[in-house]
């Protein structure tokens, strides 16, 4: 029968593969930094195809699709809407591109940029939401003093007492049942803050997943279906409140599917992404007069696809370059640490335990390690039950197990035992 001090330090080596597996590959990779590469991907309206600023730690570089590299001033030139300042600074904004006329204020109007990051679609719901009068005749708009919810009913409580609304709660509540929704809300998007042009409300998935625009107009509730298909499966909606006023949203389908909601009757417009992972690539939509540059970035690569106004396909481009596991100092870690243990990760807000495997290349080492550990375990004459445990935790764990082993001294050198 085992003893209990075994099964003890066997819990203390546990604790300290773990602080060492997190820690360990951190120190490591500061060490041998690898340096990622950051590229912006953009489309000129004057050389009709893709340019590129490439950033790193000794500053900005400027490219196009074959390879021409070009100065700040001469970027800049290529991507008037881009840079319209700078050029209305320096006198050089054109007064038309392709015969059509451009001005500062359609310039601003049209540009826009949505980025949409995996832990943006994978963060926590607020619990409470402000509904903010969309029709307001105020300057800026304003937070109001109730915040709402969703269950067997839409509920208002007012911040500063803490009680439910009755009236207005009610009045929204019918409003709702009138246009056919079904309690409880399942998701409720929209953009709470005072810092926006103007105020859309709320996209509200119900319980049979349709999908429900809910504002305040006048101090009267506005809710409406959609009218978009349950099957699609939406995973996130983002809410583009932005002068333009073309669209209401973006939103993200199960699928990996890419669509706007249009202005126009909630019509939807789906976008021509590829190789698009919601859950691990960030997805960045920018607009300006002429085109819709649609970039999806990961870690090792992008793809990048540029539409007309009408969403059809103009032209598209990728790259790829090596990951950091695919470098030397990443094929040295595979066989170094059997697997790694962070609590961050990118794409996601939450801290937790996120584990990874090195795979078949760590396990020379683990080898290594269990032969390591059973000439300690002779050398330090443990008896065989408490060394066959020993053993195997190093074995399943290498370097980390050995750095525990190694750090745990106080081991039962009772000879009398059969070893």
């Amino acid at each position: 029968m085992v003893t209990t001090m075994p099964v003890l330090r066997i819990a203390l080596m546990m604790i300290i593969v773990l602080f060492v597996s997190i820690f360990g590959p951190d120190f490591y990779w500061k060490a041998n930094k690898h340096e990622n590469n950051k590229t912006n991907v953009n489309f000129s309206p004057i050389k009709k195809g893709f340019l590129f600023t490439h950033s790193d730690v000794r500053g900005s570089s400027y490219s196009d699709a074959q390879g021409k590299f070009y100065t700040r001033d001469e970027f800049e030139a290529l991507m008037p809407f881009l840079n319209f300042r700078q050029l209305m600074l320096a006198g050089k904004l054109p007064q038309s591109i392709d015969e059509i006329p451009i001005t500062p204020k359609e310039i601003n109007l049209n540009n826009f940029t949505q980025r949409i990051a995996p832990a943006l679609i994978q963060a926590k719901p607020l619990q409470l939401f402000p509904l903010m009068e969309s029709a307001s005749d105020r300057l800026r708009l304003e937070l109001p003093p109730d915040f709402f919810r969703i269950g067997r009913r839409m509920e208002f409580i007012t911040a500063l007492t803490n009680e439910v609304n009755e009236e207005k709660s009610v009045v929204f509540t019918k409003a709702l049942v009138a246009e056919g929704f079904t309690f409880p809300a399942k998701s409720i998007y929209g953009n709470p803050s005072t810092k926006k042009p103007f105020d859309e409300g709320y996209f509200v998935v119900d319980g049979k997943d349709r999908v429900f625009h809910i504002k305040m107009v006048k101090g009267a509730p506005y809710c409406k279906d959609t009218g978009i298909s349950p099957d699609l499966h939406i995973v996130s909606i983002i809410p583009m409140e932005i002068e333009l006023r073309e669209f209401y949203a973006v939103f993200i389908t199960q699928n990996n599917e890419v669509y706007f909601i249009s202005t126009d009757h909630y019509q939807l417009i789906r976008l021509p992404v590829e190789n698009y992972n919601h859950e691990e690539n960030t997805l960045t939509i920018k607009g300006d007069l002429f085109y819709r540059l649609i970039t999806i970035n990961a870690e090792n690569g992008y793809h990048a696809t540029v539409t007309d106004r009408k969403y059809a396909v103009i032209d598209r481009t990728s790259a790829a370059w090596p990951g950091r596991e695919t470098t030397i100092s990443g094929a040295a870690a595979s066989y170094l640490f059997p697997f790694t243990v962070s609590i961050e990760k990118e794409t996601t807000p939450y801290i937790q335990f996120y584990f990874k495997h090195s795979g078949v290349a760590s396990v020379p080492l683990l080898l290594a390690s269990l032969l390591f550990s059973i000439y300690y375990m002779r050398k330090k004459n443990v008896p065989v039950r408490p060394a066959m445990m020993y053993c195997t935790a190093v074995v399943l764990t290498g370097l980390y197990g050995i750095i525990a082993l190694l750090a745990i001294k106080d081991y039962d050198d009772d000879p009398a035992q059969k070893k």
